[in-house]
């Protein structure tokens, strides 16, 4: 070997060194945030015209998220299921769900959001939260059978 190759054997790998560990770090601190979970809580059964709490508990990790960007709640009988939007158009924001009837939770702490709810006729309805959190978004939903 000659002495320019010599020396820059040791210098080459000390940049790979140097540069795989930069990587490491930049993956370790660049991980994606831990997914948020929403846990429906609210009756199997209702009476007609009773207010009934609609509630979902939202945490992430371990923790509860008492700050998503959008808690929304939206209440159709089973029969009657909206027209979902067109691929095209994409996720619904807020306020288009909004002017579909959805109604906007209250936070009330330890990451449970709340809507107040009177079924106005008997039948199965179905319960679908919207939760929008960073970039995450979820819609679960459960139904009530109201008598």
């Amino acid at each position: 070997m000659s002495g320019q190759a010599r020396w820059f054997m040791p210098f080459l790998v000390l940049i790979l060194l140097v540069a795989g560990c930069s990587y490491e770090e930049q993956s370790a601190s660049g991980e994606m945030p831990e997914m948020i979970r929403v846990k429906l809580m609210m009756p199997d059964k209702a009476k007609v015209n009773e207010e009934v709490a609609l509630q979902i508990k939202l945490t992430q990790g371990e923790q509860p998220v008492n700050d998503a960007d959008h808690v929304q709640f939206q209440v159709w009988n089973e029969q009657d299921e909206p027209e979902a939007p067109s691929f095209d158009q994409g996720m619904m924001s807020a306020e288009e769900l909004e002017s579909r009837g959805a109604t906007k939770a209250v936070s009330i702490g330890d990451g449970i959001y709340e809507v107040k709810h009177a079924f106005q006729e008997p039948g199965v309805y179905v319960v679908q939260a919207h939760v929008t959190s960073g970039a995450m978004h979820t819609m679960p939903r459960t139904k009530v059978t109201v008598e």
